[in-house]
């Protein structure tokens, strides 16, 4: 049960990310490629630990949900997954606007 909620989970992040990355590069649409490259890998780097981690913690809290409640595995993972997706879509969300920011502050600096 632990996996398939963590795979779940990181796919879900993961096309969740892949959306956001292609609305990044239109917002990022005018800026050089160096201003806007740290941009880019800050948000590659967020979507990759938001997945991991939030796929990870997923398993952990559907285990725990399971165990302490009268849910069995099957709502307890549909629980732990939609709410930790909808958790790393904030995530993900704010993760795209400190890019914009961090692509403006380095077209500033120059």
């Amino acid at each position: 049960m632990r996996i398939i909620v963590f795979i779940l989970t990181a796919l879900v992040q993961s096309a969740v990310a892949v959306v956001i990355f292609l609305m990044l590069l239109l917002g990022l649409n005018g800026f050089s490629e160096s201003d806007a490259t740290p941009s880019l890998i800050f948000f590659i780097a967020l979507s990759v630990v938001c997945a991991l981690g939030l796929g990870g913690a997923a398993a952990y809290t559907a285990k725990r949900i399971a165990e302490k409640k009268s849910l069995g595995g099957v709502a307890a993972s549909a629980i732990a997954v939609l709410c930790f997706s909808v958790l790393g879509g904030v995530i993900l969300v704010g993760g795209f606007f400190a890019a914009l920011v961090i692509a403006t502050i380095m077209h500033e600096w120059k």
